[in-house]
């Protein structure tokens, strides 16, 4: 009865397990990159913590609202420049005032100097295209929100007790303790490599698009190569969604060959720095031990199984596999080690 009684522990604990991941599994996304994101915090909320006389979650919240006060205006840009490049190439045939429009992002007429209460009446634009585009989608927005929320509680819960609830898993996890804490640094490894690599490469790109607009003469360059900043963190459409309008206003006003330049320039040039200088970022940036050619094979591959989210997953399951080889390779040895030694009779027989 006791063999029974454990099949039926074990089988369940199977079950459970597999529910838990799957109850988990829409959503893994928004915690992979809380846990990372509390990694990285972890030593400014020790800090904050220490001013506030050992309050971490006061750290925390402190924390959470720089995050937020930085990336979220960042992502409502991108938002909304993938909006208006989607409505203004959809319009793009039908509506004069369309082309007028694009061709004024290139122009150097204006009514008057471009500054910063400009720069706020474009993101004011942006602005009010991101909302409208909320309006229109509420079913991806209602979903946007339920990632975001996650986000933010699964952060503040890491940032706040985060080395307790690693004990709590070290301790139950079904793997030796060494094990188990190698493998979560390994966790954390990837996921310093994967945030350092896409900003340096983020800034990368914004560089040498900022440089490419003011050798062309194209005005509004160090605005240009924020937004090129901004839309490189954008799966799928990338930096394009700055430099193609903008050489498509070249052509529109007659700078056929300017606009040649600024396409050859993003596709070969800016557009590269992506596929070919983010791997190497990321193992120089953030000590990720992978090689530059697996971390391109991982992107790619991971790109095209699941989406947007395999950027992460890919990377991730390469470097945790990696991990788990070596493990297995060293257990090996340690086994041949310490196996005793046969003896000079056994030998001979």
């Amino acid at each position: 009865m006791k063999g029974v009684d454990r099949t039926l522990i074990a089988g369940g604990a199977v079950v459970v397990l597999l529910l838990a991941g799957w109850v988990l599994l829409e959503l893994w996304s928004p915690i992979v990159v809380a846990i990372w994101t509390a990694a990285l915090l972890d030593p400014l909320v020790t800090r904050i913590s220490k001013l506030a006389r050992g309050k971490r979650a006061v750290g925390a919240a402190v924390a959470i609202v720089i995050v937020f006060a930085l990336f979220v205006p960042v992502g409502m840009l991108a938002v909304s420049l993938v909006s208006s490049g989607l409505e203004f190439a959809r319009a793009m045939l039908a509506s004069p005032q369309a082309r007028q429009a694009l061709a004024l992002v290139t122009s150097s007429e204006t009514e008057g100097p471009v500054g910063l209460t400009k720069f706020v009446e474009v993101l004011q634009t942006h602005g009010d295209t991101a909302w409208e585009l909320a309006s229109q989608f509420a079913g991806a927005g209602a979903w946007a929100l339920i990632v975001v929320t996650t986000f933010t509680v699964a952060l503040f819960q890491f940032l706040v007790s985060g080395r307790e609830i690693w004990a709590w898993l070290v301790e139950h996890a079904p793997l030796p303790r060494a094990a188990a804490e190698r493998l979560g640094h390994t966790f954390i490894e990837t996921g310093r490599g994967l945030f350092i690599g896409a900003g340096l490469t983020a800034l990368a790109q914004a560089v040498v698009a900022t440089g490419s607009f003011l050798v062309l003469g194209i005005p509004r360059a160090a605005i240009l190569g924020a937004l090129t900043f901004v839309g490189a963190f954008v799966p799928g459409i990338g930096t394009a969604m700055v430099w193609a309008p903008v050489a498509l206003g070249l052509a529109l006003n007659g700078q056929t060959g300017k606009a040649i330049v600024l396409t050859l320039i993003g596709l070969f040039g800016i557009g590269s720095i992506d596929n070919v200088l983010r791997p190497f970022l990321q193992r120089w940036g953030g000590h990720l031990d992978l090689s530059t050619w697996l971390l391109l094979v991982a992107a790619f591959g991971g790109l095209s199984a699941f989406g947007p989210a395999g950027l992460l997953l890919g990377p991730l399951v390469l470097r945790m596999a990696k991990e788990i080889l070596i493990m297995a390779r060293e257990q090996r040895v340690a086994q041949v080690a310490d196996a005793p030694d046969p003896g000079p009779a056994q030998s001979a027989s």
